[in-house]
């Protein structure tokens, strides 16, 4: 490619990120009319306008927009294959930028985070850890981490790193004054402490044989956090239907007991998202490894079943 193409992509790219060619030139050290002649010679090249014009605004085509996309794509590789060419030697560094849901991000990803980022000290992250889906084109994610089953953009890698298991379980308080379910049909007769998300409760799933059984049971209190609904089935407010990763060291000290063993959830994909590239970065591609790796290692402790592709 052409310098003065990818000075034309830089520009464009410049002006879409600022919303108007004058912030672009602020952006890029050039002149107003230099950010309009780059975009106007792109515009001639590719033989489509990218964006809509007038006095006060400025905004992306819908060519543009995918335009964007692929340009924010390949300036991003660039950058990339000349830091692995530097002295660092594919040493991570610049911002990694990862979300993952939450009770998974808190409890699995950010002791591995820390770990990461003291490891390589060139290295920053921009994490969120919630249950919303993003966009990962959209928001400049680098890699996303998703519980349950996906429908991601075709162009992007989707990559199951493991499986989560779901357990009932309550304190050893709450079953003193309260008989052990012995059929998930029990669970209405229950106290039962739910997770919502997004304002939707969450079913109880259960697998006998070739059977699902799927229950609703009524909740004396709902909550958006994995590891609050843990502390309150703990402190004896009801029965929880949470994540073996969550719960793990209180079944093993006894804070909490394993109910209906019989009826196992169904096991549920975690999966990890990434843009579909050649060469993923060092950031990326170390941290991807350093998942494997630890949850992996982890499962046979937390009964999380490694399904590495």
């Amino acid at each position: 490619m052409a310098p003065g193409n990818i000075n034309d992509i830089v520009a464009f790219v410049a002006a879409a990120e600022a919303g108007s060619f004058v912030g672009a030139a602020r952006v890029r050290s050039m002149t107003r009319s230099g950010i309009a002649k780059s975009v106007a010679r792109l515009e001639d090249r590719l033989g489509v306008r990218l964006f809509h014009r007038t006095t006060r605004s400025l905004g992306l085509t819908d060519d543009g927009r995918i335009f964007l996309e692929r340009c924010t794509q390949i300036l991003t590789d660039l950058e990339e294959a000349e830091l692995s060419m530097s002295d660092g030697g594919g040493e991570p560094q610049g911002l990694f930028r990862l979300t993952a849901p939450m009770t998974f991000g808190r409890v699995m990803v950010l002791p591995l985070l820390n770990d990461f980022l003291a490891s390589w000290p060139k290295l920053k992250a921009d994490v969120s850890f919630t249950d919303r889906v993003s966009d990962i084109v959209e928001d400049g994610i680098d890699l996303a981490i998703r519980i349950g089953e996906t429908r991601e953009n075709s162009s992007l890698i989707t990559r199951t790193l493991t499986q989560q298991h779901d357990l009932v379980v309550a304190s050893p308080a709450y079953l003193l004054v309260n008989p052990a379910p012995s059929h998930p049909d029990d669970l209405l007769g229950h106290a039962c402490l739910n997770y919502v998300s997004a304002g939707q409760k969450r079913a109880w799933r259960f697998k006998l044989e070739n059977k699902t059984i799927l229950v609703n049971p009524r909740a004396r209190l709902s909550l958006d956090s994995g590891e609050a609904l843990r502390d309150a089935a703990i402190a004896g407010a009801g029965l929880a239907f949470l994540p073996s990763y969550v719960v793990n060291q209180d079944l093993a000290d006894g804070r909490l007991n394993r109910l209906l063993i019989d009826y196992a959830a169904p096991p549920v994909p975690i999966s990890l998202i990434y843009p579909s590239r050649r060469h993923l970065s060092p950031k990326v591609r170390r941290f991807i490894d350093l998942l494997v790796r630890n949850i992996a290692h982890r499962s046979s402790h937390c009964d999380l079943i490694a399904d590495i592709i």
